[in-house]
């Protein structure tokens, strides 16, 4: 007489048969592994997406001497030139997420070659942008961009040139800066407070040029207030951005 948990067993497997694994007929599995699949390759996808963009962030130009450079004002016995090159192109302007041209902002870099012994002290230098006719502008500050991103305007008008109550369908609300946008600039800008001997600092400042059609066109950088490691004065730059 069988034993009964061998009869049981034999019983078990007569009902339920597992057939033996085999290439030929590989073990079926449940439907969610290729939904698993698609999301973890949706979730790669996606990753190399956001990888691409942060490849495409703002990368500063390659530093250069201002000695080099095509727009410079070189002082010899100081041992110290600056540089400058106008970002007024749709092509160079690019480097900027920004859309600065189309918001009258005239973004130009800015070099200072050091190569004395001596350290130079930028901490009071004061920039000008001199216009072909005399008129005069100061760099726009982080918070001036922003207003000037942000301003309700008319077409053609200056930056500064606000209108109290807007007019339907005519003026324009720009969308303002991002917190990208913001860092972007904040990185860019021209912060340097000193220029150690032997060594160059660059930086971009940003500048509202209203409605000139070619604002470099006999425009020049001016330039005062930099100072040498004891605290006198320099003699002012003058940089010319562009054909008289």
């Amino acid at each position: 007489m069988d034993d009964p948990e061998e009869r049981a067993r034999k019983d078990f497997f007569r009902i339920s048969p597992q057939p033996p694994f085999s290439a030929a007929h590989p073990p079926a599995f449940p439907p969610i592994i290729p939904a698993m699949k698609r999301i973890a390759l949706t979730a790669a996808i996606l990753t190399a997406l956001v990888l691409a963009a942060f490849a495409r962030g703002f990368v500063m130009p390659s530093l250069v001497p201002a000695t080099t450079m095509a727009a410079r004002d070189s002082h010899p016995q100081e041992k110290l030139t600056l540089g400058a090159d106008s970002y007024d192109t749709a092509e160079k302007a690019s480097l900027f997420h920004p859309k600065m041209l189309a918001h009258s902002v005239l973004p130009i870099l800015v070099v200072f070659t050091n190569d004395g012994d001596q350290s130079v002290v930028l901490g009071h230098a004061h920039f000008e942008l001199i216009t072909r006719d005399r008129a005069k502008a100061e760099p726009y500050s982080l918070d001036d961009l922003e207003r000037v991103f942000t301003a309700i305007r008319a077409p053609g008008s200056r930056a500064g040139d606000k209108l109290p109550i807007p007019l339907p369908g005519k003026n324009k609300v720009h969308g303002g800066l991002s917190q990208g946008d913001r860092d972007e600039l904040e990185q860019a800008s021209f912060a340097a407070r000193a220029v150690e001997p032997h060594r160059s600092q660059q930086g971009f400042l940003f500048f509202d040029v209203g409605d000139l059609d070619n604002p470099t066109q006999g425009a020049r950088l001016f330039v005062t207030g930099v100072n040498d490691a004891r605290g006198h004065e320099l003699m002012y730059f003058e940089v010319p951005l562009g054909k008289p």
